[in-house]
C-alpha cells in the first residue's frame, strides 16, 4: 500500500469517527509526519473544538488513541497518529518551546534547577528536545504517571 492510499484510509476513518461523535468537520487533512517513520499528522478543523480537545488536551489524547486503534484494525499495521484539532498541538508546541527556552536560560544564568509542571509524554518529549539544544543545561523526567514532569538542571 502506498502512503497516499494509507493516508486516504486514515482520512476516511477520521471523518467517520468524528461524525459518530457528532462533530461537524469543516476541514481535514492527512500528511506524513516529519522525522518520524510511520507517523501521520491528521489535522482537523471543527466549529467548536473545546469538547474535542478537552481540559489540557486530555480528550484529544483519548480520541487520538481511538483513531490509532481504528487505523490499526483497518490497515493491519501500527501507524503513529498525531491528531491536531484547530491547530491546538501546533500552538501548544510553540508555547512549550518558548517556555522551555526561557526556563533553560534562567537555569543557565542562576545555576538553580527548575521543575516544570506535570506533562504528557508528548509534551515532555518536546521540552527535552529544546533543552538538548541549549548549551549548559540538561533535563530529566521525574515522578510517576500523572505526576511525571521535567526538571531542568545545569550541566555538570
Amino acid at each position: 500500500m502506498t502512503n497516499k492510499e494509507r493516508n486516504e484510509k486514515i482520512l476516511g476513518a477520521t471523518c467517520e469517527l468524528l461524525e459518530q461523535m457528532n462533530f461537524e468537520v469543516t476541514n481535514v487533512f492527512v500528511e506524513d509526519g516529519e522525522g518520524e517513520e510511520n507517523q501521520v499528522v491528521v489535522g482537523v478543523t471543527v466549529p467548536n473544538p473545546a469538547g474535542l480537545i478537552g481540559f489540557k488536551g486530555r480528550n484529544l489524547v483519548a480520541v487520538q488513541l481511538i483513531l490509532t486503534l481504528i487505523v490499526k484494525s483497518r490497515l493491519g499495521e501500527w501507524t503513529r497518529i498525531l491528531l491536531d484539532v484547530n491547530d491546538y498541538r501546533t500552538e501548544q508546541k510553540t508555547r512549550l518551546e518558548l517556555m522551555t527556552r526561557n526556563l533553560a536560560e534562567k537555569v543557565k544564568s542562576t545555576g538553580t534547577p527548575v521543575s516544570m509542571a506535570n506533562m504528557s509524554s508528548y509534551e515532555r518529549r518536546i521540552c527535552h528536545m529544546i533543552v538538548a539544544s541549549v548549551e549548559g543545561v540538561v533535563s530529566e523526567s521525574e515522578g510517576e504517571e500523572e505526576e511525571r514532569h521535567i526538571v531542568i538542571k545545569p550541566a555538570v
